[in-house]
């Protein structure tokens, strides 16, 4: 393999001048030299030496994605369509700024924060991090981290803080208000497990607000919590068709993929949607899409969500100073398809 010598051999130009380019300290290297060393190494075929550069001084260049996901050992987190859209588009991101991505499934802040440490991380990504969780990093972690769909509370907010999220409040409201419209009075509401955290919690307040001013009385109980077992969530959900799913006429979903889950345990046990129960989502992946009926869900722009956690924390990495206190949350929109209807 040619080395960074023989390529200033080759260019006549010293060692330390092609290791800049190498690493794109631009900044050091003449336009003229930086594009005769460029076509030299692309010509060469050089390939950089990443253990070379991780014992460097100027940084290892990795961005860690942390999953904040305590289930990594029952289920593929990346099998979960939000998750897995968001990593890509984080990963064209990170990577458009100069920078590698390192993607690690983690329930343990020790864990991750043991991980920055031993890889010499430059920054942290951390999505749907539980608020105490959020908490810690904020506290323990000295390297520039930038949350997604975190919420914490207002005094754990340091000047560094940065996150970028979902009016999911809005969402959840926004869904149940149009269900109210078309008619529907009995509506419940699904979440994803058995405490309501983070977004989920937000969305079920949106939903509980809209059914308060419509003077609708919140069904007891105020929610059911699916398991992130497929076996045991169908067998719930089999069990709900069975016993509960006549007592309403509408039904609203934390997320798309377990909207859509849903809907398919009820058309296997008889059960046509909407005509029979009118359903929600949330997100508005590619489930939403392929399933039929098309899914009535809350939108939302993953993409544009992914692009401002890298701008902000490559700002943070670069600057080496806190920018200013962030918690950006993004717009929703309603989209009516097929799966409800009018009562």
């Amino acid at each position: 393999m040619v080395t960074i010598k023989e390529i200033a051999d080759k260019v006549n130009l010293s060692p330390t001048t092609v290791s800049n380019v190498i690493h794109g300290r631009k900044g050091k290297v003449s336009p003229d030299n930086y594009k005769k060393i460029s076509r030299a190494l692309e010509e060469s075929k050089y390939v950089s030496n990443m253990g070379g550069r991780l014992l460097g001084r100027h940084g290892s260049k990795i961005i860690a994605v942390i999953l904040n996901y305590e289930r990594r050992s029952e289920m593929n987190v990346v099998s979960d369509p939000f998750y897995n859209q968001i990593v890509g588009f984080l990963e064209e991101e990170i990577r458009k700024k100069g920078y590698f991505m390192m993607l690690y499934t983690s329930g343990s802040v020790t864990e991750s924060l043991r991980l920055a440490t031993a890889w010499d991380i430059e920054g942290l990504i951390v999505l749907g991090s539980h608020p105490d969780d959020a908490k810690n990093f904020i506290k323990q972690q000295k390297r520039p981290v930038a949350f997604i769909d975190t919420y914490v509370d207002k005094e754990s907010m340091t000047d560094d803080f940065i996150n970028v999220g979902l009016q999911d409040f809005k969402g959840g409201y926004q869904i149940t208000n149009y269900l109210i419209g078309l008619g529907h009075r009995r509506i419940g509401f699904f979440a994803d497990g058995n405490q309501l955290l983070g977004v989920d919690h937000q969305r079920f307040a949106g939903f509980k607000k809209a059914l308060s001013e419509a003077d609708i009385n919140l069904e007891n109980p105020g929610f059911f919590g699916l398991d992130y077992r497929t076996n045991q969530r169908h067998i719930f959900l089999k069990k709900f068709s069975e016993t509960k799913l006549k007592d309403y006429t509408a039904l609203v979903f934390t997320s798309d993929f377990l909207a859509v889950d849903a809907i398919n345990v009820f058309l296997d046990n008889g059960f046509k949607v909407p005509e029979d129960i009118s359903i929600t989502g949330f997100d508005h992946n590619i489930f939403s899409e392929q399933c039929r009926p098309k899914l009535t869900t809350i939108g939302q722009n993953v993409q544009k969500k992914a692009v401002l956690a890298v701008d902000f924390l490559t700002e943070r990495i670069q600057s080496k100073q806190a920018i200013k206190k962030i918690n950006l949350l993004l717009d929703v929109e309603l989209i009516v398809q097929d799966s409800t209807a009018r009562v």
